[in-house]
């Protein structure tokens, strides 16, 4: 035959493999040489390690590393047609099996030295062949064949040496490694054929036995649930028949899974709550004496359309994850038809926790997110995961409403193309149409409004926290307060309107040209306000286009419970100072494009200063002429030299108005709201 390159070979193998898959594709070839109708068949696992157990720290006993495996077995050995098809590169001799010739490469990938030694029988006479495996351009290197003095005692049967493992990546526990390879070999154990080989595996020295065939069994830790299921999925041309076999493992904490098999092997798998997500959580059963017990679900799919498209690796498949116009059936077309076969098996579970998903839902928007009541009936609860968090919750809710939003525009955008193809304006089926496609902004925009009135109960809650005193019975600081309600050091062109709150102080305040906060807006005077405003022309005065006619706003914050006040820190002169250099011309808009027009005798100026209404700021309020509102909270009056209207508020009245202004929205809205804001605080 043609030499090959197997070192290549065995390099380019990128398959998601381990050290255990050259054992599993070992002890599958024992199965297939044995046969599916003896009932005496055999296949030992012996595992051999690097030297005597040493001690930890402990003066434990610890295992050493395991450095080499021999898999024997009973099975009819390499006969000259078995060593035919071996010693041909992708040989088709056990094709009907899903042999692809290719195993024996993957023994290579991660053993260094692998080796046979085996006894077969031909015409009646006994041999013993016996070779190594080729790293260079043979299969077969230094094959023996002698001839074997027939006995009692003799059978036929197989050696496989898997020698000086490459990487030391196998469990150490004999136990840990046996359970793998049942739950790996478990679609042999359960459809390989009438009866089972005996599958033990054990020390070199033969201690410490297990055997795998006892781990599977009505009163064992892997017991199927229900009867085999046939099931058909119509593809794009042809219809594929396909069966599933469904099994409680009770030893393994692993998420449920969903395997794709592929002639008696396990190729693929995928969690189960990929497609219902109320598997993800840890199934249990309770036993007869009151204790938990945990399960993990796995479920085995065969077909003949997964034997016909497995790959050379055994490691996939060559059709598509996800639909395509490639493949006849997906890969995601065949889970999620299993996944609801398995799903029907665990009703009751499903049920309650499909419930508990759901009422988590609706607690998350009735108590945290009210302004998410109009999307309720939008969202897919069925592929909603258990444990979602609040914020990946909030994140779907904002999705819905952006699909509606996008859904409404282009409904609206071929509504107006069709309607501007054609001289009749007046059917009057256009209205209707309209209408209906505006229902879904209209939602919208009542979520954006309840969100919004949320927000704002919010920050009046948090703007009357800063009011208490805190450790130590200090107070908060100014800026604390100058925060909340607009950012200090920057402007509106750096705040978003969503990020300040100076609707607290007045609702005007949200029709603004330009707001600085403890910028400088001089070029001359370096000294500023901690906020300037200036208002559009026209927004709710109506004085036209004149832009001297827009008022400027001041803003001056105090301390919390401050009541020591120099005189020359009269905050209302503070401010007149600062209206005054406004008027007289000293300021600029943004970056110096142009100087704030003003006139002193026109221009209307309103001052705000906020602080705690103590003597000392009485009797400033007393000098400056101001007179008590009617609640005591505050005062208020005008300078007719700076042409000023002047209002100072407690923060007690700041609330207090903040809430009366807002009272309607928060009736309407509910008191729903109130329990999440009260979370967030603490």
């Amino acid at each position: 035959m043609s030499k090959i390159n197997i070192d290549r070979i065995v390099k380019d193998i990128k398959s998601k493999t381990t050290s255990l898959t050259p054992v599993i594709e070992a002890v599958c070839n024992s199965i297939d040489a044995i046969g599916p109708e003896r009932t005496d068949g055999v296949i030992d696992i012996i595992v051999k390690r690097t030297g005597q157990r040493s001690l930890n720290l402990d003066n434990a006993h610890t295992l050493s590393d395991i450095v080499s495996i021999d898999i024997a077995d009973n099975g009819i050995g390499f006969t000259e047609e078995n060593k035919d098809s071996f010693d041909t590169y992708r040989s088709g001799f056990k094709m009907s099996k899903g042999g692809k010739g290719f195993g024996r490469f993957m023994y290579l990938k991660y053993f260094n030295n692998v080796s046979i030694e085996s006894v077969f029988c031909e015409n009646d006479k006994y041999k013993q062949r016996s070779f190594t495996f080729g790293h260079a351009d043979e299969i077969i290197e230094n094959e023996q064949i002698i001839d074997i003095e027939s006995n009692p005692d003799l059978h036929t049967g197989t050696v496989l040496h898997l020698s000086s493992i490459k990487s030391f990546d196998l469990d150490k526990g004999l136990e840990v490694i046996a359970r793998k390879l049942v739950e790996r070999l478990l679609v042999f154990f359960v459809t390989g054929g009438k009866y089972t080989p005996k599958i033990t595996i054990k020390e070199e020295d033969e201690s410490n036995s297990i055997v795998l065939n006892d781990y599977i069994g009505e009163n064992s830790d892997i017991q199927q649930i229900g009867k085999d299921e046939n099931f058909t999925i119509k593809g794009c041309e042809n219809e594929w028949d396909f069966v599933v076999k469904i099994y409680k493992i009770y030893y393994s904490a692993i998420t449920n899974k969903i395997c794709l098999t592929a002639n008696f092997r396990e190729v693929t798998e995928s969690a189960l709550h990929n497609y219902v997500p109320e598997f993800k959580e840890t199934m249990f059963e309770i036993t007869e004496n009151g204790t938990q017990k945990n399960y993990m679900i796995k479920a085995y799919v065969q077909g003949k359309y997964l034997d016909d498209n497995v790959t050379t690796e055994r490691d996939g498949f060559n059709f598509g994850k996800e639909d395509d116009i490639y493949s006849d059936l997906s890969e995601r077309q065949i889970m999620k038809t299993t996944s609801l076969i398995i799903k029907k098996y665990f009703s009751d579970d499903i049920e309650k926790r499909y419930n508990d998903k759901k009422q988590k839902v609706e607690h998350y928007v009735y108590t945290t997110a009210p302004w998410n009541k109009t999307l309720l009936k939008d969202v897919d609860m069925e592929s909603i995961p258990i444990g979602i968090s609040d914020f990946d919750l909030e994140m779907r809710f904002q999705k819905i409403k952006f699909d509606k939003e996008q859904n409404a525009r282009i409904a609206l955008k071929e509504l107006q193309n069709r309607y501007s193809d054609t001289e009749d304006d007046s059917d009057s089926s256009l209205e209707d149409e309209v209408n209906e496609i505006l229902k879904n902004v209209t939602e919208t925009a009542k979520n954006d409004l309840a969100h919004y009135v949320c927000q704002r109960r919010r920050i009046i809650e948090l703007f009357d926290d800063l009011r208490k005193r805190i450790d130590g019975g200090k107070s908060h600081k100014e800026s604390e307060m100058h925060n909340l309600i607009f950012p200090m050091i920057k402007d509106d062109r750096e705040v978003e309107y969503e990020e300040h709150n100076l609707w607290l102080l007045d609702e005007r305040f949200n029709f603004t040209q330009y707001i600085a906060s403890d910028k400088v807006i001089s070029s001359s005077d370096h000294k500023e306000p901690d906020l300037a405003i200036f208002y559009e022309s026209g927004l709710f005065y109506r004085n036209g286009d004149n832009a001297i006619t827009s008022p400027i706003a001041i803003v001056e914050f105090k301390r919390p419970k401050r009541s020591n006040y120099p005189d020359e820190e009269n905050p209302i002169n503070q401010a007149l100072r600062y209206a005054g250099k406004i008027l007289a011309g000293k300021y600029e808009m943004p970056e110096g494009l142009e100087e704030v027009i003003v006139d002193k005798s026109v221009t209307p100026v309103y001052i705000y200063i906020v602080c705690d209404i103590v003597p000392k700021i009485q009797e400033f309020a007393d000098l400056a002429g101001l007179a008590l509102s009617p609640d005591r909270q505050g005062y208020f009056g005008y300078n007719s030299k700076y042409n000023a209207y002047i209002e100072i508020k407690s923060f007690k009245k700041v609330i207090d108005d903040a809430k009366m202004r807002n009272q309607i929205f928060f009736k309407k809205l509910g008191n729903t709201s109130v329990n999440f804001y009260r979370k967030i605080k603490s």
